[in-house]
């Protein structure tokens, strides 16, 4: 079945257009209309029931589905969620969260979350590529907004990474590394991809040959950040700096440099791409890239209420900033 943005997409206008003519609302020209209406038919499309009772009455409400409950609990997640509310508030709408268990397949949620009619749209999180939960979305004909860039031409809002990655290379090159490990999160994440660009321009820039044996897939936990620093530590050629791409990895690479009576910041150093306070109390405290999470979820919140009123919005992607501590040596000082 044809979605409504296909139609849209047929007959080049927007699908606030391809709606008010479907619904005999707002002020459209004759041959808009007409080729709106050509589009439909050609394609077959059906508005669905939801979609009609999206246009007859708004629940004012943004949907988030939240990959378990522990989420909630970290700092940038709590952030993100804050400055999502935050934003919803300004427009006067409100945000519901449902949380997928631990054994629940999170896109499974999406389309009772849909069809109940609580929520006019719904924030996509931790935006993957080939995401299910996207084509879920499309299906149900619901607007929706991405955390991430997904790569599919979905709308989003996401960390504009590769220069930051970029930034945080630059800030170990020119301390004398030339052998920089990197732990990615999951390699299906949007932001794992940045990473990989990130790191590799600035390689290129500086002029230092690609190792991928130093390029390690972390996961989402401390334990899998201990693991992947092992094994980093283990090379016969160690790195002697290391990125780890999320806090929770940074936190279990540390431990693993500790643990192989290894100094952070001497023997190794050590950059953390994602900010909590936990980071700058660590020892020694961590220099680390901070990801403006509350920034973030004002931007996703005011992005899907334009795509719900049918407003002028394009996705765009919010900056980074490089904090420098001491996991890089002491004071930051270049090493000699």
């Amino acid at each position: 079945m044809a979605t409504i943005k296909e139609v849209a997409r047929r007959a080049n206008v927007s699908i606030a257009t391809v709606s008010y003519v479907l619904n005999g609302t707002g002020s459209v020209s004759p041959e808009t209309r007409r080729a709106v209406l050509e589009a439909a038919a050609a394609l077959q499309y059906r508005p669905s029931y939801r979609a009609r009772a999206l246009q007859a009455r708004r629940s004012l409400t943004l949907g988030v589905v939240l990959p378990g409950a522990q989420r909630v609990a970290e700092p940038s997640f709590g952030a993100l969620l804050a400055g999502l509310t935050e934003g919803a508030a300004r427009s006067g709408y409100q945000v519901l969260l449902a949380t997928a268990a631990p054994e629940q397949d999170e896109a499974a949620l999406y389309a009772p979350l849909v069809r109940s009619g609580r929520v006019d749209g719904v924030v996509i999180l931790d935006a993957q590529q080939d995401d299910v939960r996207l084509v879920a979305a499309r299906r149900e004909g619901i607007p929706y907004i991405c955390a991430g860039r997904p790569g599919d031409g979905s709308p989003y809002v996401a960390l504009d990474a590769v220069p930051g990655m970029i930034e945080a290379m630059a800030h170990l090159i020119v301390r004398g590394h030339t052998r920089i490990g990197l732990i990615q999160p999951p390699l299906e994440s949007a932001l794992a991809a940045d990473l990989d660009v990130g790191y590799r321009e600035a390689l290129t820039e500086a002029g230092l040959p690609f190792a991928p044996e130093l390029i390690v897939e972390g996961g989402l936990s401390e334990a899998d950040g201990y693991a992947a620093a092992e094994e980093l530590l283990s090379r016969p050629e160690r790195p002697t700096a290391i990125i780890a791409g999320s806090a929770a990895l940074a936190f279990g690479t540390l431990h693993a440099i500790h643990d192989q009576q290894l100094h952070v910041g001497h023997d190794v150093a050590l950059i953390s791409f994602e900010d909590t306070p936990a980071a700058a109390h660590t020892a020694p405290p961590l220099t680390a890239v901070r990801q403006p999470f509350h920034a973030w979820g004002i931007a996703l919140a005011h992005g899907l209420i334009a795509l719900i009123t049918g407003q002028p919005w394009h996705s765009l992607a919010v900056q980074p900033q490089l904090i420098v501590r001491r996991s890089c040596g002491a004071g930051g000082l270049p090493r000699r």
